[in-house]
């Protein structure tokens, strides 16, 4: 089943969304979803001051849920601070980010998104789903850069050039120029 996701200024929050989703691909039956019916739309929307970002993403196995409560908890950090070093809500690098965000799914990664990438099961592009993970080459000849694949060429990251936890295209040249591959820890 295809599920579009639009993310929007004003959302409920992602256990609601999760929910809402599990019952739209029949991993939820109705009346687990008639019972969480007032968590789901009772609750106040949260407001993330960001954009709408729109990702189209399918959901054949539980391993998709997993993918998708990834791709949700990245976006909740949109706009947080840029810090070297750094892996915790008041900050993040690159490889910090990336690292927190699975952490909070029980995956262990290390620091460094050099070493993410060997910790990685190599993808191409084409192969690549949302919650997988994006490299560059930015510094030397080696992997200096890593992202979260968001699908539809776009991906979540903390560079150091834009200051913060932000959503950019891989059709942009510099992204492509710097493109190293595709990385899955799923």
């Amino acid at each position: 089943m295809l599920i579009y996701l639009i993310l929007p200024r004003f959302s409920l929050s992602m256990k609601q969304r999760i929910l809402y989703t599990l019952f739209l691909t029949g991993m939820m039956s109705a009346l687990a979803f008639s019972q969480e019916f007032e968590v789901i739309f009772d609750a106040e929307p949260v407001h993330n001051h960001h954009d709408t970002v729109e990702i189209s993403f399918t959901i054949k196995s539980p391993k998709d849920t997993i993918r998708l409560m990834i791709v949700e908890k990245a976006r909740e950090y949109l706009g947080v601070n840029y810090q070297w070093g750094q892996s915790n809500e008041n900050g993040f690098d690159c490889s910090g980010y990336v690292k927190y965000i699975f952490a909070q799914f029980g995956f262990t990664l290390p620091h460094s998104s050099y070493e993410q990438y060997n910790t990685s099961r190599r993808l191409t592009e084409h192969k690549a789903k949302p919650g997988d993970l994006v490299f560059f080459v930015t510094r030397g000849q080696r992997i200096s850069h890593v992202g979260i694949y968001l699908g539809d060429s776009i991906f979540i990251h903390a560079p150091s050039k834009c200051k913060q936890v932000c959503v950019e295209s891989l059709e942009k040249d510099y992204y492509k120029n710097h493109l190293a591959g595709f990385g899955s820890i799923l």
